[in-house]
């Protein structure tokens, strides 16, 4: 009877201690564990590319659209500084001649400033008050040339009226000019005035 019992008990394959996996359990764990480890990067490598393709997507987009409308501002701004500048620069009268200047000057920048300072000392100002001049300046057309944030140049075209003691009808004068403006904290200002 004993043999019979030790029969059945050596014919039952060992069971497994507890914590122990058969190599086959082992490898089945391994391959899991890579599979998942695997599917966890490619996760995080779609993941990845979508926000950098998202990021380059605004920059491209926004990017130009930002430039355009800081240029179409720069523009709209430095085509009203030009054509206002360019009326106190060319109107004046004996009498308010100390304050037309000072607001010519209001519009100025830069050697141009300097240029005009000595001029208006050395010539304008005897002539002005010794012949009564008179001149008034409007700007029949206007157009911007090029703007970037903080430099422009815009291309005027200006009537002038002038009367003096000697010439008391009015002699009108039709010029362009192309104006070249910079941007000095924040405000456009005449820095060159030449002949176009």
């Amino acid at each position: 009877m004993t043999a019979s019992i030790d029969e059945d008990t050596s014919a039952t394959p060992a069971a497994p201690e507890d914590g122990i996996d058969s190599p086959q359990d082992s490898e089945a764990l391994t391959r899991t564990w890579r599979r998942s480890l695997a599917a966890r990067w490619r996760l995080l490598a779609t993941v990845c590319f979508l926000v950098v393709s998202m990021a380059i997507a605004a920059v491209v987009f926004f990017g130009p659209h930002r430039d355009d409308r800081e240029t179409a501002a720069a523009s709209a701004q430095a085509l009203a500084a030009a054509q206002e500048g360019a009326v106190a620069l060319l109107s004046y009268a004996p009498a308010s001649l100390d304050q037309d200047l000072a607001t010519a000057r209001s519009h100025l920048t830069g050697d141009f400033l300097t240029y005009f300072s000595q001029f208006a000392d050395q010539i304008l100002i005897p002539a002005a008050k010794e012949k009564d001049v008179h001149a008034s300046a409007t700007v029949a057309r206007a157009a911007v040339m090029d703007a970037r944030p903080d430099s422009a140049h815009v291309l005027l075209f200006i009537n002038q009226t002038t009367t003096s003691r000697d010439n008391p009808t009015s002699a009108q004068a039709a010029s362009s000019v192309k104006v070249g403006l910079t941007k000095v904290e924040g405000t456009w200002r005449i820095s060159s005035f030449d002949p176009a």
